[in-house]
């Protein structure tokens, strides 16, 4: 009877620790795919670069479409745009005017098709087709919420 507790605590010990060692991978397989907490404009720079895309700020300043700072970011072939605002509020104001092809009052004619993410202090918004850039874009943003290829 003595040896078969021991052996019986040994299989619980074991099983814990299996369970254990299981959780922590798929946690682990869990944030890789949730989007990270990015922001502002520098934080998706780092975050595309730490996942191993070269990038290149191509222009930084005026803003076409949105009243925030752009900053516009060449990845492997795709610019992103980044409109950074002040705070999350104004962003988040800016994110309510932004409807398909129109923002605010004006109605846009892409050449593509737009899309639109948004997290912290930033607008990201890339207009084009390229799922690879949809999909960088996406693992660091989380899913558009406005855009003509809003799912």
């Amino acid at each position: 009877m003595n040896k078969f507790r021991k052996f019986r605590v040994i299989v619980i010990i074991a099983i814990v620790i299996v369970l254990g060692f299981a959780g922590k991978v798929l946690s682990a397989n869990l944030m890789e795919i949730q989007p990270s907490k990015i922001t502002n404009t520098q934080g998706l720079i780092s975050s595309l670069e730490n996942a191993g895309y070269k990038t290149e700020i191509t222009h930084d300043g005026a803003n076409g479409f949105f009243s925030g700072t752009l900053t516009t970011i060449y990845i492997d072939g795709d610019n992103i745009g980044v409109s950074e605002y002040l705070n999350n509020q104004a962003m988040e104001q800016e994110a309510k005017t932004i409807h398909g092809s129109r923002i605010g009052n004006t109605y846009y004619d892409f050449q593509a098709t737009p899309h639109f993410y948004k997290n912290g202090n930033i607008i990201v918004s890339y207009i084009g087709v390229n799922k690879k850039t949809i999909n960088k874009v996406e693992k660091l943003m989380g899913k558009q919420f406005e855009g003509l290829g809003k799912p």
